[in-house]
């Protein structure tokens, strides 16, 4: 991945924090180590504009939380 690609995403994610606040600060308090663990179980449910659902999981590994703990660092900064 070039990481001039990275740099590209700056303004797009400034404007995603602003324009979901409440789902932004779900993301951190969720990914906290104190309440995220390995097994955790993350579910992903989306609702389409028709009503449509799709819906999606995923069990928690220690890979994840150290992906997870660089991402956070990441998006931190």
């Amino acid at each position: 991945m070039n990481p001039m690609n990275l740099l590209q995403l700056k303004p797009y994610w400034s404007r995603f924090k602003a324009n979901h606040p409440k789902l932004v600060s779900f993301v951190k308090t969720a990914s906290d180590e104190r309440f995220l663990d390995e097994g955790s179980l993350i579910e992903i449910i989306v609702t389409n504009s028709q009503g449509k659902k799709m819906s999606a999981n995923l069990r928690v590994r220690q890979d994840d939380m150290d992906f997870l703990g660089v991402l956070k660092d990441m998006l931190e900064s």
